[in-house]
């Protein structure tokens, strides 16, 4: 409870202490402007082009269709009654003692602020067609129309903070405006990272063939030492006629060719049978000298 107190609180502070924006109007006094009797939406005959249903999703569709456009004078009362809600929230927050909001005019900003958030959302519902048509025509495909358009909802909603309704034109017209000019900043923004990926292909492809040869060259180093290293100590481990058959059997005798048991039974004038022996119970002895280096011959 005590949390709770002081979350509300807190809370409190930052209504009373943030400022409103609104775009102010000479109009604005202290009730609400009377509201004509008038119609708000168009008849349906204005359209913003038509949206290819391969490059908008289902739901999108859906809401796309569900939206209606706004008549002229339809923008001018919402705008209006956007800019006198904040206004009128401003009014009573500037009124207020920042350490100690009164509770009932901090409702009466709440109430205000979540009607002009009502609006603000009717605004934007109604113009999200003209979003879609223009995200529709700059992209190429169907992920880029979806990154356009929510690209294009976010200027929607900075438009519409920014539109003062009292100079006269339409909100279509400045909202055409403001989302291409941002939207072809994305196109420019995307065809330089592109440009800079494909400059880079061929340094990253020598970076990476460079990197492959130098550790080919390294594993080639190990091998060698290791080989060097198991050779030299042979001589330790096996008697004469041991190295003799071993380094004959695999190679190791600097003529680099392999011989047959019966090649080497020949030269030293031992059955072939005996120089198998002799081989296995030699290779016995290396096992453990070959261990540490099982990871090094090991195939990769």
């Amino acid at each position: 409870m005590l949390k709770t107190r002081l979350q509300d609180s807190g809370n409190a502070t930052g209504l009373a202490a943030k400022e409103i924006a609104f775009i102010a109007n000479e109009s604005f006094g202290s009730t609400e402007p009377l509201e004509a009797d008038m119609v708000l939406y168009d008849d349906e005959e204005t359209s913003y082009g038509s949206l290819d249903p391969e490059a908008t999703a289902s739901s999108l569709m859906s809401t796309l269709r569900q939206s209606q456009l706004l008549t002229f004078e339809g923008e001018q009362l919402l705008f209006k009654r956007l800019n006198f809600l904040r206004f009128r929230a401003n009014a009573i927050r500037m009124t207020l003692d920042v350490a100690k909001p009164a509770k009932k005019k901090l409702r009466e900003m709440e109430r205000l602020l979540a009607e002009a958030a009502s609006v603000r959302e009717g605004l934007a519902t109604a113009s999200l067609r003209l979003v879609a048509s223009i995200a529709g025509k700059l992209s190429k495909s169907r992920d880029e129309y979806e990154e356009f358009f929510a690209e294009g909802n976010c200027i929607l909603l900075y438009a519409i903070d920014k539109f003062d309704y009292a100079r006269g034109y339409r909100f279509s017209t400045y909202l055409t405006y403001a989302v291409q000019r941002h939207l072809y900043r994305v196109i420019h923004r995307q065809r330089k990272r592109a440009e800079r990926e494909f400059s880079r292909e061929p340094e990253i492809m020598m970076n990476e063939a460079t990197a492959k040869q130098e550790v080919d060259e390294l594993a080639e180093d190990e091998v060698r030492d290791a080989t060097a290293l198991f050779i030299s100590q042979i001589d330790q481990k096996l008697d004469d006629r041991e190295q003799f058959i071993i380094r004959g059997r695999f190679g190791l005798d600097g003529s680099g060719k392999v011989q047959s048991y019966g090649d080497i039974s020949k030269q030293i004038g031992l059955s072939k049978e005996r120089v198998r022996q002799i081989c296995q119970r030699s290779l016995e002895k290396l096992r453990n000298l070959a261990k540490p280096l099982e990871s090094t011959f090991a195939p990769s």
